[in-house]
């Protein structure tokens, strides 16, 4: 009798068990099939260092058509790890976004249709299009990307002919970098001198007036107005005592150009000159909305104050797009400035927070465009010496002013930037008091602890 109750016992604890693996088990294989579907990922490292731009992250979302990514490298190429860890993150964010490792010696037949005669190549597919990146970051990815899902390039004429920042000007002066910059947004730039010509193209999209140092003629300024009356789009940088004729140009449009220069005595806090003050206000507005949580802030060398005009002008509508600290103040003492010396004089000085870039919406008339216009109290903040984008974001808000222009509102946002490397360095008393909890005082703790519990079990019986 005991024997057979002991049999039914040992049968039902054998089908307890069999079914309570198998119900395990079979979470485990939901978890794992739904892990496929629905999965997230969280990036604690400092600056993001593992995870995309939310430029990138927009354009994959924007994806309408189906993008295949060609990784061609060799099969024992020790890149591959983090190329594959960089595709997975575009794959993670679209469905639409696909990609596959290609050995250019296994399949150069491959290799030779997408033109690839080199390894550590990336190469993207859409349609009967493809776009080739040579370097597998995220930055160059991206903007390969954009190219390839844009129709068509928008046209950006550069004013020259008054002293503008070159656009092949290499130094520290010149605009090649911000030049370099519109490209990889598949922008076109060519130079515009309006003394050859009587109007401003047809093509432009946007017309850049970048730190004129001379006066412009009185039909060049013509020819810009008739621009922006037929919905053109301007985007002027107006540095401090250059450009005369800039001021009165842009009052029937509903901005005042003060002659000042911003000083900002804080940002010595934050290393830079009294006279290179930050941006550390963003007011709402599309080309400044992501730019608030941007960890970067944006500088504007020698400035001086953009604001609206009091009574605007009839259709017109102007508002302000960014500030300066609440320590800074408009000097208009410019001699005295000069000298070295500048106070606050709440009588003629503007006091801070200072706005220092404006943006109009012109209403158009019967059968014409939407006028736009930005203004900047700087030219420098976007020459080659100030764009890094791994020191500011100045570069963000040149683009997102431009996007925002050629009516490109989706790929306005913050862009990859690459995260410098950052290596825990251990002094030799921290290195030692780790070696001892790590490999003397934890195993010792283990092994405690058992001896412990069999001590324990022993003294019970």
């Amino acid at each position: 009798m005991a024997i057979s109750l002991l049999k039914r016992r040992s049968a039902q604890y054998s089908a307890n068990l069999f079914v309570t693996v198998v119900i395990v088990l079979g979470l485990f294989a939901l978890l794992e099939a739904l892990s496929h579907r629905y999965h997230w990922r969280l990036d604690l490292t400092k600056n993001k260092r593992y995870s995309l731009a939310p430029q990138t992250i927009k354009v994959l979302k924007g994806l309408h058509e189906p993008v295949h990514a060609y990784a061609f490298f060799q099969e024992s190429d020790p890149e591959k790890d983090s190329t594959r860890s960089l595709l997975d993150l575009y794959r993670y964010y679209s469905d639409r976004f696909s990609w596959e490792f290609v050995d250019p010696d296994r399949f150069p037949m491959k290799a030779r249709k997408y033109q690839v005669t080199t390894y550590n190549i990336i190469v993207l597919e859409r349609g009967d299009r493809f776009e080739r990146v040579f370097v597998p970051e995220e930055e160059r990815l991206t903007n390969a990307l954009i190219k390839l899902t844009r129709k068509g390039k928008r046209v950006i004429y550069s004013l020259q002919g008054h002293g503008e920042h070159g656009l092949d000007n290499l130094q520290k002066d010149g605009y090649s970098k911000a030049k370099k910059a519109m490209e990889d947004e598949n922008y076109e730039v060519r130079p515009l001198i309006l003394a050859r010509k009587e109007a401003v193209p047809e093509d432009a999209d946007v017309v850049l007036v970048g730190g004129p140092r001379k006066a412009l003629d009185e039909s060049e300024w013509k020819a810009l107005k008739e621009y922006v009356e037929r919905g053109g789009k301007l985007l002027i940088l107006a540095d401090p005592e250059s450009a005369p004729g800039m001021d009165e140009f842009l009052k029937p449009y509903g901005f005042l150009l003060e002659d000042d220069v911003v000083v900002d005595r804080h940002s010595r806090l934050l290393g830079g000159d009294y006279l290179i003050p930050p941006i550390v206000q963003y007011e709402a507005h599309p080309i400044t909305q992501d730019l608030r949580q941007s960890p970067y802030l944006a500088y504007l060398p020698l400035t001086r104050s953009v604001r609206p005009l009091d009574s605007p002008p009839e259709r017109v509508k102007v508002e302000v797009l960014a500030r300066t600290g609440p320590g800074s103040w408009a000097e208009t003492d410019l001699e005295r400035l000069k000298q070295g010396q500048a106070e606050l004089d709440p009588k003629t000085d503007l006091k801070g927070p200072v706005p220092v870039a404006a943006v109009a919406t012109i209403r158009p008339t019967e059968g014409k465009k939407e006028a736009r216009i930005v203004v900047f109290g700087d030219s420098d903040f976007i020459a080659n010496g100030a764009i890094d984008p791994a020191r500011s974001a100045n570069r963000d808000l040149f683009l997102n002013a431009l996007n925002w222009l050629a009516e490109q509102e989706d790929l306005i946002s913050i862009r990859p930037k690459s995260a410098p490397s950052r290596p825990i360095l251990l002094r030799p008393a921290q290195q030692t008091l780790i070696f001892l909890l790590v490999v003397v005082a934890f195993p010792l703790a283990i092994l405690a602890l058992g001896m412990g519990v069999l001590w324990r079990r022993r003294w019970r019986r």
